[in-house]
């Protein structure tokens, strides 16, 4: 009989996310308080999924945690110092004869960047919520592998995503199978890696119109010839993803020191650390789904240079970025590390958004 890598007969103890709990998280009309808990149920989705699977490679969830916990910045108005300063640069290139900037414009931008994210977090929350309870639950069967991969795969709905279908999550799924089952860890480190590339793709997809809504011009300059329009909005997309967004990712030590890494969205990724470097699992690929996929998604295959994202605002932009980032970090155990303090989690387990040391 084939060994199920992590398999119990039953849920692992600990702080398990059910599909109530999903449902009264997205009913949070709060969004700091919403995102604060989006976030600590990713990172127990995270943990549970990293019972079942293995510690060496993280899945989705464990992304999902950092990217929810750097968004939480923006739904909670840190960021509005940044956004007013590059609003206050991006309008001194607009030529002088178009600068009828309404006078609460950069405050319209902080509130257009706030609400969107916010829309964004919420929309990918209940759409993977869902999906990872079933996995956990159906990959912790210690028998019957086909069945409990079946009834998965019978909750999700076929169909090309912008069309309301779920054909890159039932991809995904198949692949978190096919990992726990997989003897070799560099076989099995493939499969986290595509079924995490799968969801990251659903995923983008799905925060188009969130995404292009954050990140557009919100001044109104009374300007009515369409060209200039478009390059305007064109060159406050770029100017946004190039000097403003960034994913916050933990530090070795962020369970002590709180200490953050910030991977710039318009830098390369290994310019976040002169070591970055895909792991030795995941350097010279075999699965061919998986090259197939890398071909079509990462514009610069094998390598990290290139990997920057020039306007956040394109899908294509967004997946040559996250096809490094995920390859790159996808044996980083720091990303299950906690995103809170215990006593920050406590709080927020009782419905509260906790005080006291920065979120």
């Amino acid at each position: 009989m084939t060994k199920v890598r992590g398999a119990t007969g039953s849920r692992n103890e600990g702080n398990q996310v059910s599909l109530k709990e999903i449902d009264e998280i997205s009913t949070i009309t709060e969004p700091v308080l919403r995102n604060l808990r989006i976030t600590q149920a990713y990172h127990d989705l995270a943990i549970s999924m990293a019972q079942l699977l293995g510690q060496e490679n993280v899945s989705w969830c464990a992304f999902g945690t950092w990217a929810s916990r750097t968004a939480g910045r923006s739904i909670r108005g840190e960021s509005a110092p940044a956004i007013i300063r590059t609003a206050i640069a991006f309008s001194q290139r607009i030529p002088p004869q178009f600068r009828r900037i309404r006078t609460d414009t950069f405050t319209d931008a902080v509130e257009q960047v706030s609400n969107n994210v916010a829309w964004g977090n919420l929309l990918v929350f209940r759409d993977l919520g869902p999906l990872f309870v079933s996995l956990i639950d159906n990959l912790g069967q210690a028998s019957g592998a086909d069945q409990a991969e079946q009834r998965c795969i019978a909750s999700l709905t076929p169909g090309p995503v912008k069309e309301g279908g779920q054909d890159l999550l039932i991809s995904a799924a198949r692949n978190y199978f096919k990992a726990q089952l997989a003897q070799d860890a560099g076989e099995r480190a493939e499969h986290v890696l595509l079924a995490n590339l799968y969801i990251g793709l659903h995923e983008q997809i799905r925060l188009q119109a969130p995404i292009t809504q954050a990140l557009a011009w919100p001044t109104d300059t009374r300007i009515s010839y369409l060209p200039l329009l478009k390059q305007l909005q064109r060159s406050w997309e770029t100017m946004v993803t190039q000097q403003l967004m960034d994913l916050r990712l933990p530090a070795s030590d962020f369970g002590i020191t709180r200490r953050l890494i910030s991977q710039r969205i318009g830098a390369d990724i290994g310019k976040t650390s002169k070591y970055a470097q895909f792991p030795e699992a995941l350097a010279h690929l075999k699965n061919i789904e998986l090259k197939a996929l890398l071909y079509d998604i990462d514009r610069t295959p094998n390598t990290l240079l290139g990997s920057a994202a020039e306007n956040w605002t394109a899908l294509g932009d967004r997946m040559n970025f996250v096809a490094d980032l995920f390859r790159v970090w996808q044996q980083e155990q720091r990303l299950l590390q906690p995103p809170f303090t215990a006593a920050q989690t406590a709080t927020l387990r009782t419905g509260r958004v906790p005080i006291g040391p920065q979120l």
